[in-house]
């Protein structure tokens, strides 16, 4: 059977000098099971990149040339984004700082929160990106600040924890992300030929960004084991023997 090119099992070939033929080796796609033939569960890992990531900075930078036009920063706009965006790290700082070595957080259930407070700000921020005081767009900045820490959540805590899925999921989550982020760029530049506007935007925005909570559920409702990474399946071999 046919599969799309970033599923389709890789097959090693080597020569049989003794028989003069070839002989094939099955990749770990089609030795672990027939999970990469369920296109469920490959959308579920791919609706997966859309949140958490850095998706939601790069919405919040497609709208800075309008936002701009009426905001107190004016061409400043972008550059106190990139500072509000890295306070972002803070807060995930925190959180690693608290789950290391005050209490264990569980990780599905961090996933999971910030997927549904993300999801809000974007509801909450169509209404109120005008919002200003102080001389500043203070909820557009404050906004900044939400997606530098989905992020940064990103980098330093969801995409470890998807390390125990087969490297094919892993992969898969990635290219999500990137489409997302394209899709994202070509809104915008709809946006600009047919007059969108910028609460349109978020609008459209917020209930794309709670897709992945039902990801989360679909995977699962399904046994881990069965597409786990080679390293997770290891490491599960060898708690299963300490507990044994």
């Amino acid at each position: 059977s046919h599969h799309s090119f970033f599923l389709r099992p890789l097959v090693c070939c080597t020569r049989d000098t003794m028989a003069g033929g070839m002989t094939t080796s099955k990749s770990g796609l089609e030795e672990n099971g027939a999970w990469y033939r369920d296109w469920k569960l490959i959308t579920a890992f791919l609706v997966l990149g859309i949140n958490p990531s850095w998706a939601l900075p790069c919405a919040l930078f497609v709208e800075v040339p309008i936002i701009q036009q009426t905001a107190p920063e004016g061409l400043m706009l972008a550059a106190w984004m990139n500072i509000a965006i890295n306070l972002g790290l803070v807060i995930t700082l925190t959180y690693v700082l608290v789950d290391t070595f005050v209490m264990p957080i569980p990780t599905e259930a961090a996933i999971c929160f910030v997927i549904i407070v993300s999801s809000g700000f974007c509801a909450v921020l169509a209404f109120t990106y005008t919002y200003t005081a102080f001389g500043m767009s203070v909820v557009y900045l404050l906004m900044s600040i939400m997606g530098g820490m989905v992020g940064t959540f990103q980098v330093l805590v969801f995409l470890p924890y998807l390390t125990k899925y087969d490297p094919y999921l892993f992969a898969t989550v990635r290219l999500g992300d990137v489409i997302f982020v394209g899709i994202l760029s070509g809104l915008g530049m709809l946006q600009q030929a047919v007059n969108i506007s910028p609460d349109v935007f978020f609008i459209l925005l917020a209930p794309t960004q709670v897709l992945p909570l039902i990801s989360m559920w679909y995977i699962s409702t399904k046994n881990p084991e069965d597409f786990m990474s080679p390293a997770a399946s290891v490491e599960a071999a060898k708690g299963r023997a300490r507990g044994s």
